[in-house]
């Protein structure tokens, strides 16, 4: 009986330390998958910012093209006329179809002013504004 009864605690014992190694490593996990995730947020949060006083995002459906989501209330963009829910049709007389290739152009081809081709109403129109220098 006293070997049955050192059988049962040893298993115990073994059984304790693996639920314990499966709930730190699913701790390292999901530790993992928050980081992986607040770095995505940071990057889609960059690229809304792509152009000085305005966020944009991708329209619905995907590859159909870029629209304002806020803006500054007393930025250059909103003294333009520029309004939430414009769409964002070109840079610099490129056209663009998504945040990507807006963030990507942008990157590409840095310029004191950007043309930005806006399409409100089904009235197309474009406005200058100021890039910031990098490192602003």
């Amino acid at each position: 009986m006293g070997q049955r009864n050192g059988d049962r605690t040893a298993t115990g014992l073994v059984l304790a330390a693996l639920a314990l190694c499966a709930l730190l490593m699913s701790g390292a996990f999901f530790l993992h998958l928050r980081r992986a995730i607040d770095n995505h947020m940071e990057v889609a949060a960059a690229k809304a910012r792509a152009l000085p006083g305005l966020t944009m995002t991708d329209a619905a459906p995907a590859g159909s093209g870029v629209i304002v989501t806020s803006m500054e209330s007393d930025g250059e963009a909103a003294r333009l006329g520029v309004s939430v829910g414009d769409g964002v049709v070109s840079l610099n007389g490129t056209p663009i179809s998504s945040l990507d290739q807006a963030s990507s152009y942008l990157l590409h081809h840095p310029r004191q002013k950007i043309a930005l081709g806006l399409k409100h109403a089904d009235q197309m129109r474009v406005v200058m504004l100021d890039q910031p220098e990098r490192g602003q």
